[in-house]
């Protein structure tokens, strides 16, 4: 870990260096000032507006880390080890996370806090929100906040904490983890296992704390909280795949894992008391616009509000990768597209399925080379700064939303093998909403039905990747085009090379040594 940024932090320094930031503003989830107080200054008697500002500060952290300062989502997530190709030369970063060469991707994109790849191999901004999310737990209660806004923002700050950790968990396998604030001791990394069912367990304690949802609602009800602050129902989302990483990674105890997934998966399914549900698919773009009933969590943008620093870095989003024809003027082609077998394999021409005329342009199954596939999931065009610019999609980054939890809730009954049947109709729901044929299945064909399911569901929403290497699947050439070795696994072909820096002023730091 970096230590400069993350121990020798003094507490009276802190609201100055972290969240110095305590007053709304036109902004979705902008909390900049000028304004710096001291750690004292800024928590005896702070009033809720006050202590809402540095809760937003966390939510702005956390959209740095993962889509400003960093492809971290989609270079993470969708690209590596996909199925993709590039309509151009000189684009080497699609083939460097296609083969995974994540070697070759920093030898290409060259540069401490480069987007494109030592922003991703940097930890330091995900430590920046576990960071303000313990000073938070620590000292709400100096505050003048009642008590019930503050056990909801200390909730938020466990859920931001544990957000953060698991993001970390995905990349880089072991972290250094704490959670007491104003830590200054150099910490070794942590198990990762072992910083999981940390998190588990924080997470199930605000379930277990508030049982009514007194605290944290199941969704956040004003249009400015909705499905960018934590709530009940992202919770929830997050247990389930938590628990699904342990149940890859800790294999001897995966029974109680998939158990979890379960309950978590029926109370945030069947017993949300309809806060969430499926829309039809002729709303996608209202789902990846952001906000909706089936968004569970989202990281905000407002292209509207560049000068707040609210707008995701360009080449973060998915959208603009695989669109080309919303530019003006158009551009001929995509930066990349997937590859013909792929799309053939997960959307048979044989069969019947909406999502693909309502997601892909008319050019999905066409193997020539001057007839570029757009993929249309996420269009939502919108021109900022002050004309000069233009996003294919300037919604928010979705997260989690119903779709993907109910199919991980059907992913763990398949693996238990107790409710086929179940697992089969939670499927369907999913299958039934795209026009698909509904399908009756059991055993291994179930468990690839699913799997199939989370693909061609979840495209472009980044669970690719992770998908494949919770599941071990990123081994087996059946599921994945371009699949490591089980020793290669083993010695972490599946995690990110750790920036150098993180051993700045920290020699108990190691590095991932599979990419060293």
């Amino acid at each position: 870990m970096d230590m400069k940024i993350q121990f020798k932090i003094k507490s009276t320094m802190v609201a100055a260096l972290c969240s110095a930031v305590f007053f709304s503003s036109c902004g979705l989830m902008d909390t900049t000032s000028d304004e710096k107080l001291s750690g004292d200054e800024m928590w005896d008697g702070a009033t809720t507006e006050r202590v809402n500002g540095f809760v937003n500060s966390m939510y702005t952290e956390f959209r740095a880390a993962a889509m400003q300062k960093a492809c971290y989502i989609l270079y993470s997530g969708d690209l590596r080890c996909a199925p993709i190709e590039s309509y151009s030369s000189g684009e080497n970063y699609i083939t460097d996370l296609a083969n995974n060469d994540l070697n070759g991707l920093r030898e290409h994109y060259s540069g401490d806090g480069n987007v494109q790849a030592d922003g991703i191999m940097s930890w330091r901004e995900f430590y920046k929100v576990i960071q303000s999310a313990n000073i938070l737990i620590a000292e709400i209660g100096r505050t003048s906040v009642p008590k019930t806004e503050a056990e909801a923002f200390k909730a938020e700050a466990v859920f931001m904490r544990s957000l953060a950790y698991f993001f970390l968990v995905r990349n880089f396998g072991d972290v250094p983890y704490y959670t007491d604030a104003y830590h200054q001791e150099p910490l070794p990394r942590t198990n990762m296992v072992t910083v999981l069912q940390a998190i588990a367990s924080d997470l199930n304690q605000i379930l277990v704390d508030d049982p009514d949802a007194a605290y944290l609602p199941w969704a956040q009800v004003s249009l400015d909280k909705k499905a960018i602050r934590g709530s009940r129902g992202a919770v929830l989302a997050l247990l389930m795949h938590v628990n699904m990483w342990l149940a890859g990674f800790d294999e001897s105890h995966k029974t109680s894992y998939y158990e979890a997934v379960v309950n978590y998966g029926e109370q945030l399914v069947n017993q949300n008391g309809g806060t969430y549900t499926l829309l039809p698919l002729s709303q996608t773009n209202t789902i990846f616009r952001g906000g909706s009933s089936e968004g569970i969590f989202e990281i905000a943008q407002n292209p509207s509000y560049i000068s707040g620093n609210e707008v995701f870095e360009f080449k973060a989003v998915f959208a603009n990768e695989v669109m080309c024809s919303v530019y003006s003027p158009a551009k001929s082609t995509p930066n990349l597209c997937y590859t013909y077998d792929f799309l053939t394999k997960i959307y048979p021409p044989s069969e019947t399925d909406d999502r693909v005329d309502a997601w892909f342009d008319e050019n999905i199954y066409s193997t020539l080379d001057g007839a570029p596939k757009e993929i249309l999931k996420f269009e939502n065009p919108d021109i900022y700064n002050d004309g000069g610019s233009l996003t294919a999609n300037a919604g928010n980054q979705v997260v989690f939303r119903l779709a993907d939890a109910i199919l991980l809730y059907a992913e763990a009954l398949a693996d238990l093998g107790t409710n086929d049947g179940k697992a089969c109709e939670l499927l369907n729901r999913i299958r039934t909403r795209a026009g698909a044929s509904t399908l009756s299945l059991s055993g291994e064909d179930l468990k690839d039905a699913i799997y199939w399911e989370r693909v061609r569901e979840l495209m472009g929403e980044g669970h690719y990747f992770y998908d494949l290497v919770r599941t071990g699947k990123v081994c087996d050439n059946n599921y994945c085009y371009h699949p490591v070795t089980r020793s290669e696994f083993r010695e972490g072909a599946w995690t990110w090379p750790i920036s150098k820096t993180a051993q700045e002023n920290n020699t108990l730091i190691t590095l991932n040594n599979y990419w060293e």
